[in-house]
């Protein structure tokens, strides 16, 4: 009983600091060199005008670091590399209200679409998708 109660005071804890932590519907990791992020940036720019997404680029440590978020009416999307290396990214499909998520077809076909767009850059290989 303890234990059990011990569980359900860390899950509080967690959800009052951070109520608005979200995890990723989909997810695409890509493997690509730096001298290929402006590469990125305009084929992820593309994707964006294509299906009307708001696309929002932050760089960060002599634009060496970057956040990328591109946001539609029911998805967010974001592109990050991952910490320590700049040769891996990770690309993220988060839903902006779970109370009324977009369709599974529509997510899919935005996944697929964005993969389309950075299989345009030369030598990046997609690693990892979920």
């Amino acid at each position: 009983m303890c234990c059990t109660l011990g569980c359900i005071s860390i899950a509080k804890i967690f959800s009052t600091k951070n109520p608005t932590e979200r995890f990723p519907i989909q997810t695409l990791s890509i493997q690509i060199e730096e001298e290929q992020h402006e590469k990125l940036f305009s084929q992820l720019r593309q994707f964006s005008d294509n299906h009307h997404f708001r696309f929002s680029l932050s760089l960060y440590e002599n634009e060496k670091e970057f956040f990328v978020v591109m946001d539609g009416d029911a998805l967010q999307i974001t592109a990050s590399p991952r910490p320590i290396t700049r040769t891996e990214i990770r690309i993220n499909f988060y839903e902006k209200d779970p109370a009324n998520p977009p369709k599974q077809e529509i997510v899919d076909e935005l996944f697929n679409d964005l993969k389309k767009f950075i299989s345009e850059i030369p030598n990046v290989t997609i690693i990892e998708e979920k």
